[in-house]
């Protein structure tokens, strides 16, 4: 093999190995993922709980108004929603509600925000007001 091809193939390769480090490496930063939860915002109705693990329901498939079908995490509440209910879950609340077939709404928390978020400095001063009033039943204490 050529000097010229030797050089190109462990150059195509670094950059493969880079691509891959990129798309595998993603830095373990909790609070994003606990303030994107809060800023969706989901309508529609419980088509099927869903397993992603072998028999431990902690999923829901949700049927959304004119968009497309959302899987979302409910964890420990699965057990107080059933298929057929509607679920409304509002933008920039830690919450979702759930009217039950029979018509009673249920309020249920979507997200748990752990103290060490609320006391990050870059969390939103009107979400921490929100948390010390509003929103006390979702903080989670560390």
């Amino acid at each position: 093999m050529g000097r010229k091809k030797l050089l190109y193939l462990i150059s195509a390769f670094a950059v493969a190995g880079l691509i891959l480090f990129l798309f595998i490496y993603s830095p373990k930063n909790e609070n994003k993922f606990i303030l994107a939860d809060i800023k969706v915002e989901i309508k529609g109705k419980i088509k099927k709980k869903v397993a992603v693990r072998k028999n431990l329901f902690t999923h829901t498939l949700i049927s959304r108004f004119n968009k497309t079908d959302t899987l979302i995490f409910l964890g420990e509440s699965i057990d107080s929603v059933n298929v057929g209910d509607n679920f409304l879950k509002y933008k920039d609340s830690p919450f979702f509600y759930v009217l039950k077939q029979e018509k009673k709404v249920k309020k249920l928390k979507y997200v748990s925000i752990p103290k060490s978020i609320l006391t990050d400095e870059n969390f939103s001063k009107e979400w921490k007001d929100s948390c010390k009033t509003a929103w006390r039943s979702v903080v989670v204490d560390n």
